[in-house]
């Protein structure tokens, strides 16, 4: 069955001018047609939705989430949750998301396989749930904090281990690899600006994903950190708290894609007397030139995608609209390019630029329609009243 929606303002997001009275043609799982009523022909047999007054755009795209994390007030509550019921929480929590016109997810780290589940629990039809590129257990040094996260970490040193574990993810069905590049926030005697992985064992990982043309994701705050990674070949950097004008250019050089998370410092000082204070501490050392860092790395050429790290601490899932909002209201990105990150851009960061993130004809029908003006008031994106339908490869979800 052909779907067509029709009279709405169509918002691409390839960058161009939206489309006033605009008609979107799905054809089966693709788009057909998209354009002006002037000048789209419509199929005799469609089904036809009047979205006159609203405004279609792109599925949006969460580069970074933690899918069967719940944020809980301390992540280390999570190991005290039978694997079982943290899975149908996580299939649960991905149809929020879902709802919220989250049609893809980059999910960067599960604990025991919990991810892969899920992910084949929506493709089955059993739950409802975004596209989900999932990476399996993080790839990391024997460090302190890594069991803070059951089940979550690899620990691999030295080069023939760091490739034995980037095989056993990719054996396990892993869509991406994920490697730390410096230590972290969350994990107790983490030291975010600390080097971890050096650039070999890291570049061992990169390969095996090139293999079979998948990328590698780096946790990555300090600057050292961020160098090796990008000289390894990771594709997308994680967070970049501690870049300096070195990293940044070796981003830009590379072409890699910065992922921000700029988010997580407002929710842990939002909720600075129930967060552990180790993690308080770490967050608020590197918030102030967060946003700083990020603005000198758009001047720089260095690519952007959205980011929320969903999961984490009071950092909920289907409220991944938080990080596009953080991007306008910092003054980085105008709503209209905050957009086109959150969907063309990241989708390119994933390696999904070909099938998702814009409506063109050929890519996979993923789409939102909004009962209001993202590009007048970003808020609308938050306001899960607002959101008024969410069709993912032609298929209406809500």
């Amino acid at each position: 069955m052909n779907t067509i929606i029709s009279g709405a303002t169509l918002f691409d997001g390839t960058g161009r001018a939206p489309i006033e009275n605009g008609v979107l043609v799905m054809e089966g799982s693709r788009i057909a047609a998209v354009g002006s009523a002037a000048e789209i022909a419509r199929p005799a047999e469609a089904a036809v939705i009047d979205a006159e007054g609203m405004v279609v755009i792109p599925g949006l795209i969460d580069a970074h989430i933690h899918l069967e994390l719940h944020g809980m007030a301390d992540t280390y509550q999570e190991n005290l949750v039978e694997d079982k019921l943290r899975t149908l929480r996580a299939a649960k929590e991905m149809e929020t998301t879902l709802r919220s016109g989250f049609t893809a997810v980059r999910n960067v780290g599960s604990a025991n396989g919990i991810d892969f589940a899920v992910k084949a629990g929506i493709a089955e039809g059993y739950t409802k749930g975004p596209r989900i590129i999932t990476s399996g257990k993080i790839i990391t040094m024997t460090c302190s904090g890594t069991d803070y996260f059951a089940g979550m970490y690899r620990v691999a040193d030295g080069v023939d281990e760091c490739r034995k574990a980037a095989r056993e993810q990719l054996r396990d069905g892993a869509d991406c690899l994920k490697v730390m590049a410096t230590g972290a926030v969350m994990n107790p005697g983490g030291v975010p600006g600390a080097p971890q992985l050096g650039v070999n064992e890291m570049r061992a990982v990169v390969e095996e994903g090139l293999k079979l043309g998948k990328h590698t994701a780096a946790h990555a705050h300090g600057a050292k950190g961020i160098a090796n990674a990008v000289k390894a070949g990771c594709r997308t950097i994680e967070h970049g708290t501690m870049a300096d004008s070195d990293a940044i250019k070796a981003m830009a050089d590379a072409g890699a894609y910065l992922v921000p998370t700029m988010c997580l410092h407002g929710i842990f000082e939002a909720h600075a007397d129930q967060v552990p204070s180790f993690m308080v501490e770490k967050s608020r050392a590197m918030q102030g030139r967060h946003v700083e860092i990020v603005a000198e790395a758009l001047a720089a050429g260095v690519k952007l995608a959205i980011g929320t790290d969903a999961g984490t601490n009071y950092n909920y899932h289907g409220q991944n609209f938080q990080e596009i909002m953080y991007v306008v209201t910092a003054g980085l990105m105008s709503p209209a390019d905050a957009l086109v990150t959150a969907t063309k851009h990241t989708a390119e960061a994933i390696q999904l630029g070909d099938s998702i993130g814009t409506l063109e004809v050929g890519k996979r029908a993923d789409a939102v329609v909004l009962d209001g003006d993202p590009l007048a008031d970003i808020t609308i994106l938050g306001d899960p009243e607002r959101i008024a339908m969410v069709f993912k490869g032609g298929r209406r979800q809500f």
